[in-house]
């Protein structure tokens, strides 16, 4: 019996000690025999009766089998576990905690927001054309986002590190970091001008889309302690689309302080105005102080592992409620956040825009609040503002009981926005119809 004939079964999908032997028609020492060495091209998955082996698959030529970090919040590196590519498509991940073996049939949900999204995603791709990536992100496959993670895993979302480069890179970069960031915020402000024209020259033509507000960021010393902020710019408000985009801005800023007033915990933001832009400096929350982190997954992730519904924020709430996933505590938290959002306008609460913060355990507490803000009126992905009706959301059945409350939020939200003489008189003009309504 030739290797050959082992691998064309493995190459199938993952099979136990059992089925190979039946449909090789061979002898469990024979098997044993055919399996001896061959840790570098087969994996065993799991132990005892739930045994099964697999054919490793090669990704690019990037390898099959990689370690996986986690970031602490001190910056500290510790191995998490290692992630294996198997035929025909799946993953195993090996987890250092526990030493359980799981296979996944994509990427493990809790890797997904790894990848490079939205504009930051778009920019990569624009910095790594070696890699032959698809131009559309969501036209990736498994094996382009491995390839991207691969070659820099430092420097995006959440405290995973992925391959045994991306470790090395992270302690180069935090040296590196922690020897020249001396810049307070007032200080670095006089390079945003700097950073939004090189922003924008990475950008490819044409490729902005709704809800991927430009951006970039900035490690700053704050309080002692080096900071990382993600800066949303407006273009010149002395264009409609600048103006427009410049008042959304300042709403955003108003409906974190709304909420964070109400109890519920938001990103920590400011709002400033530059050579003509306004900027909404957000200070990362997946980050922690002298480049720590904290693991955060989206609920686009979570939902995708768990749920496997795409209703509104709301119910995937319940549903990840009754599963225990969440707690009590954060599945009322979300309700809240899902009504204020629908009433102020928010039409723009899909599910990378709210996140859970994951611990070593893989279980979930809900991040603080970010990307808050009346999308309703925000310009067409061709820059123009068109003139919308305004618009007041009735509640859902779930958010029936905690309306009335939600309603005096947002109805206090709407007034900070009239009285913001930062804020163009059109657009006071929709936050007092809306005040009035409520």
């Amino acid at each position: 019996m030739s290797h050959a004939s082992l691998d064309t079964l493995l190459a199938r999908e993952p099979q136990t000690a059992k089925a190979l032997i039946q449909a090789l028609h061979i002898s469990q020492p024979t098997l044993s025999r055919l399996l001896k060495n061959q840790t570098n091209r087969i994996v065993k998955i799991g132990k005892a009766r739930a045994t099964r082996y697999a054919l490793k698959r090669p990704i690019r030529n990037l390898g099959q089998q990689w370690p996986v970090y986690r970031v602490t919040g001190q910056a500290h590196v510790h191995l998490a576990g290692q992630m294996i590519a198997i035929y025909p498509h799946y993953f195993v991940w090996r987890d250092a905690l526990t030493g359980q073996d799981n296979v996944y049939e994509s990427l493990p949900w809790f890797l997904w927001d790894v990848r490079p999204q939205g504009f930051m995603g778009r920019i990569f791709n624009q910095e790594h054309q070696d890699l032959a990536l698809p131009a559309r992100l969501e036209d990736w496959n498994d094996d382009d986002v491995m390839a991207a993670i691969l070659r820099d895993s430092s420097v995006l979302a959440s405290h995973w590190l992925i391959g045994e480069q991306s470790r090395l890179d992270f302690d180069e970069e935090r040296q590196f970091v922690l020897r020249l960031v001396n810049g307070d915020r007032e200080t670095m402000r006089s390079v945003y001008p700097f950073h939004v024209d090189r922003t924008i020259k990475q950008e490819a033509p044409a490729s902005s889309a709704a809800g991927m507000q430009p951006k970039f960021s900035l490690l700053i010393k704050e309080r002692q302690q080096i900071v990382e902020l993600l800066i949303k710019f407006s273009p010149p408000i002395n264009t409609p689309n600048g103006q427009r985009w410049s008042d959304l801005l300042r709403a955003e800023h108003l409906a974190l302080q709304t909420l964070s007033y109400a109890g519920i915990a938001t990103a920590s933001s400011e709002i400033v105005q530059i050579s003509g832009r306004t900027f909404l400096e957000v200070i990362r929350f997946d980050r922690a102080a002298c480049l720590g982190r904290r693991g955060m997954v989206s609920l686009e992730a979570v939902s995708n592992e768990f749920v496997g519904h795409k209703k509104d924020w709301d119910e995937q709430a319940q549903s990840l409620l009754a599963l225990g996933k969440i707690s009590e505590q954060d599945y009322q938290a979300i309700l809240y956040i899902y009504a204020f959002g629908r009433l102020i306008a928010n039409e723009d609460m899909h599910n990378g825009n709210l996140s859970f913060f994951l611990a070593d355990d893989f279980s979930l507490t809900l991040a603080p609040v970010y990307d808050m803000l009346p999308m309703r009126f925000a310009p067409t992905v061709h820059g123009e503002v068109v003139t919308r009706a305004v618009k007041i959301a009735q509640p859902t059945p779930l958010t029936q009981s905690i309306w009335p409350v939600v309603s005096k939020w947002a109805k206090a939200y709407w007034q900070l926005i009239s009285e913001d003489a930062r804020i163009s008189e059109s657009f006071r003009a929709l936050a007092r119809e809306y005040r009035d309504a409520l």
